[in-house]
């Protein structure tokens, strides 16, 4: 959605801020959602879960594809959002499933580079597909399409973990210990903050870089998209770092300081020192994500991972949800893109804040 929020903009009549809402719309439902959906893990396990999932995103996504106006884009998000709450709970618990508590780490790792892989590719194409059709709405029916193919091979090749203890029914004694474990609930506030100031600027850095770097929209869109570029490489090494020093809260708080501070050199850099700081943008965006994944595993028995991972879910979505329209606030009101990633960055300094709280080594 990031790349088309112009469009959308333009072709509805709506504000920055409003458009926002485009984002916001797809993880609200993981708001309410998060909860249920770590229940329902734990005690069905995520196979059919993960199948139906994805043809809810498909779903969401056909809507919005055939949206002739705000509200039904909206209806579209919402939709793709509630198979997204399921996604984003079961996928890390299915794999918590699979790999002991000193190899979590690379694991999570590995598993990490999963948004950016998909930023990489989706930024790009969602604007050559937009421009060449000269409709934002073609990325969603290429979307669809998608969905449904993964959907389908989803189902044929997840497995239940080894380490995942087969239950009749998710027992409330056993969830409550999840609930009310305070290093799982910090490592979400960290994630939440963290995710606030990354999709912050995932969602607008593209106008910002046309508005005022004079960019181009496709180059916009690249420039945009590197900071995944370099957190494709850098995020299964600081997985593999953190299980080999054993330690996690230098990532939790140097991650979130390094990201503000580059967030705001980058509002003052221009041609390739412009490149430079959206690269080490995505460096240091890598510190943070393969380390808090591996909170909820290290805390909580496998069985309750899908709780512990629905909590961090929860606290994700809350910080996705108003990112999008923060970022697009300040873009109207301050008109300046300096005052603007200033805004952003403060989001980052807060994860920090509370990640030096946190037990962890």
């Amino acid at each position: 959605m990031p790349p088309l929020l112009s469009d959308a903009a333009a072709e509805f009549n709506i504000s920055e801020a409003q458009a926002g809402l485009l984002m916001s719309l797809a993880v609200i439902p993981g708001i309410v959602l998060a909860l249920p959906a770590g229940f329902a893990v734990n005690k069905y396990g995520f196979r059919f879960l993960g199948f139906v999932s994805t043809l809810l995103v498909a779903a969401g996504s056909l809507i919005t594809s055939l949206a002739d106006s705000f509200s039904l884009a909206l209806l579209g998000r919402f939709v793709l959002g509630i198979g997204g709450a399921f996604i984003v709970v079961g996928t890390p618990a299915l794999i918590s499933q699979w790999f002991d508590r000193k190899n979590i780490g690379k694991a999570m790792g590995i598993y990490a580079t999963n948004m950016p892989v998909a930023t990489i590719l989706a930024f790009p194409a969602s604007t050559v597909l937009a421009q060449s059709y000269n409709d934002w709405h073609f990325p969603f029916y290429v979307g669809t399409v998608l969905a449904v193919i993964i959907a389908f091979a989803f189902v044929l090749v997840a497995r239940e973990g080894p380490l995942r203890k087969e239950r009749t029914q998710a027992e409330v004694a056993g969830i409550k210990p999840a609930l009310g474990n305070s290093e799982v609930w910090k490592a979400g506030l960290v994630w939440m903050f963290f995710n606030g100031a990354a999709i912050a600027y995932l969602s607008w850095a593209k106008v910002l870089f046309e508005s005022y770097k004079g960019l181009s929209s496709f180059e916009a869109s690249v420039f945009a998209s590197v900071l995944m570029y370099a957190a494709v490489f850098f995020v299964p090494i600081f997985g593999w770092a953190s299980d080999r020093t054993g330690k996690k809260k230098p990532f939790l708080v140097g991650g979130p300081i390094a990201l503000a501070v580059a967030l705001i050199a980058t509002s003052y850099a221009s041609g390739m020192t412009l490149l430079a700081s959206v690269i080490m943008l995505g460096i240091v965006a890598a510190m943070v994500p393969p380390v808090v994944m591996t909170i909820p595993s290290q805390n909580l028995p496998p069985n309750l991972s899908g709780t512990g991972f629905s909590i961090v879910t929860l606290c994700q979505n809350v910080g996705i949800a108003f990112a999008a329209p923060y970022a697009g606030y300040l873009i109207h009101v301050t008109e300046n893109i300096t005052t603007t990633f200033l805004g952003v960055s403060l989001l980052s300094l807060v994860a920090a804040a509370i990640a030096l709280t946190m037990k962890a080594k």
